[in-house]
């Protein structure tokens, strides 16, 4: 052995050895500890730890987006269900309704920054043993909700009640405000968008009294303001030399109180109180009068009754003045008052050129007294009928409802095709007649229909009939010049003339009577039936009217009218 072999001697025991190994052996431990820790921080940085709830809905172990969707399908119907809620400090209870209020759960948000890279320790812990319940963000409308809440407080709050005034007589009486209780619906706002789904239910929302608009300070001023000096004295108001007193009472009676865009104000009915001072006026004050062409008698044809000019009051200005001066010391105005003309004067009536007879016609009466008596009351209505240019005369329209309170009676009448009775029988014979003096004058032929079967006191093909409401006759004046009907019973015979300028040419030409068909017998089965004999066969006749001007046509009409045979009637 050399002598370095000398200092190469393994002296080491095992105990030793083990000492210097458990270093490396403890390194290599906290190294895969490490690698298992990092590991593990990188798999649950994408999911929700476990045992994870929101609002009851399972999200642990689940990706954000999974956990959005989950939360938003399991929660969807749950926050449109109605949300109960109580009155704090009452026993008042009821429902938040969430349609229109825009509601709905907002999974991402929700979820939002709960996953995540992390390596501290207690991240980890709770991701392996730990649990959470999540706070559900709920997105609402917040004004839709206050508007929910104003409806509930309609619903369950005690309404305040304004203060009022008003007048008995000439005595101001007033009632005082009452205030009301409901929901704080700012604090209401707050609390449900925040606990909407997290809440304790019934969920307690704040009170707050409640102000009505009109106050007792409101009713106070307009009392002392308005009111008071309305009726502290009688009111004069001079109509040329005469005076009208408007009393305290009448000026109550005028006033109102109202609330305008939320003040409370005392209104005034102006033209109630110029009512007072027109009537209080008396004969100092006439209306303007038209002018009338009136026939009073038949024998001297239209007169013109001359226009007069009147003394009127301007409403509007006398009522504005009227309110301006009520609730001052001033207690004395005086009415506007203005001469005014007439709508219709004596050179409007003398230029319709109503002077002479432009066409007549007279047809004889029947026998039968009742009916006549339907066509003195029907001509009174229709004579002195002014048609000025375009305008257009109904037989219909004159004669009002045919009705006894209008002074008709039953009388005879054709009714499918059987005599009977009824309300203004005979009244076709003026409508005949009016037709006529239309028809010949030149007027535009409207509407007319003859009768289903001749009589031959009326001219053959043109005439016409009469059936409130369906059946009327209307003629219209083309003419430049006005037209008067003039109408009555004289002599055994309905008579009629049409007073203007002539202006027209007319002609109207009348077929001999063809196809004629004689008449059988008929059953007649109505209650009111009375049996008669056969009377003139059927037949039909052609009319034809030309109107001309100076050469020029104006109308040129023709129709065809077939009468229907007069059957004798048996009744069954």
């Amino acid at each position: 052995m050399t002598w370095n072999d000398e200092w190469i001697v393994d002296d080491e025991g095992p105990a030793e050895r083990e000492r210097r190994l458990w270093p490396w052996i403890l390194a290599g431990a906290a190294a895969l500890l490490a690698v298992i820790y990092i590991v593990a921080a990188f798999w649950f940085a994408g999911r929700i730890p476990g045992n994870t709830t929101v609002a009851g809905v399972e999200v642990g172990g689940m990706s954000e987006a999974d956990a959005a969707r989950t939360i938003e399908a399991e929660l969807d119907d749950v926050v449109q269900e109605p949300v109960p809620v109580t009155i704090v400090g009452t026993d008042i209870t009821g429902e938040i309704d969430p349609t229109g209020t825009g509601v709905a759960i907002d999974g991402d948000a929700t979820v939002d920054g709960i996953t995540g890279l992390s390596f501290n320790p207690a991240h980890l812990c709770r991701h392996l043993s730990g649990s959470a319940e999540l706070e559900p963000v709920v997105t609402i409308d917040e004004k839709a909700l206050a508007a929910e809440i104003d409806r509930l407080n309609e619903q369950l709050g005690a309404e305040p009640s304004n203060a009022t005034i008003s007048f008995a007589g000439s005595t101001i009486q007033t009632e005082p405000q009452v205030d009301g209780t409901g929901i704080d619906v700012d604090s209401a706002v707050a609390v449900l968008s925040s606990g909407w789904l997290s809440a304790t239910r019934p969920i307690e929302l704040e009170a707050v009294d409640l102000e009505p608009t009109i106050t007792d300070e409101d009713v106070e001023r307009v009392r002392d303001e308005q009111a008071e000096p309305l009726v502290a004295a009688p009111l004069t108001v001079t109509v040329g030399e005469r005076e009208v007193v408007l009393r305290p009472i009448d000026l109550a009676a005028a006033a109102s109180f109202e609330e305008v865009e939320g003040e409370l104000a005392m209104m005034l009915d102006e033209q109630e109180l110029v009512d007072l001072v027109v009537e209080g006026a008396g004969d100092d004050l006439n209306a303007p009068r038209d002018a009338e062409i009136l026939i009073e008698d038949h024998a001297v044809g239209p007169v013109i009754k001359p226009s007069e000019k009147g003394m009127v009051i301007d409403r509007e200005a006398t009522g504005e003045a009227i309110a301006q001066v009520a609730t001052t010391e001033t207690r004395t105005v005086a009415a506007v008052v203005s001469e005014e003309d007439p709508e219709f004067t004596t050179a409007d009536a003398e230029a319709l050129g109503i002077k002479e007879v432009v066409s007549e016609i007279s047809t004889p009466l029947t026998n039968d007294p009742v009916r006549t008596e339907n066509l003195i009351v029907g001509t009174a209505k229709t004579n002195n009928t002014l048609i000025r240019p375009g305008e257009t005369f109904s037989l219909l329209e004159r004669l009002g409802p045919i009705t006894e309170e209008n002074g008709f009676v039953s009388s005879g009448v054709v009714m499918d095709g059987f005599n009977s009775t009824a309300l203004g029988g005979g009244l076709s014979q003026l409508s005949t007649n009016t037709f006529n003096i239309g028809y010949r004058a030149g007027m535009e032929d409207i509407a007319h229909q003859p009768h289903s079967k001749y009589f031959d006191r009326y001219p053959m093909g043109v005439e016409a009939t009469v059936w409130q409401p369906t059946v009327d006759m209307k003629w219209r004046n083309t003419s430049p010049y006005g037209v008067l009907v003039e109408t009555w019973v004289e002599g055994g015979e309905v008579r009629s003339r049409l007073w203007s300028t002539s202006y027209y040419s007319v002609d109207i030409t009348v077929s001999e009577p063809y196809n004629f068909r004689q008449p059988t017998t008929e059953v007649n089965t109505s209650p009111d039936c009375e049996p008669y004999g056969a009377g003139g066969p059927g037949f039909t006749v052609d009319v034809r009217r030309t109107v001309t001007r100076e050469g020029e046509m104006i109308f040129n009409n023709a129709y065809s009218w077939t009468y229907q045979p007069v059957h004798a009637a048996v009744c069954g």
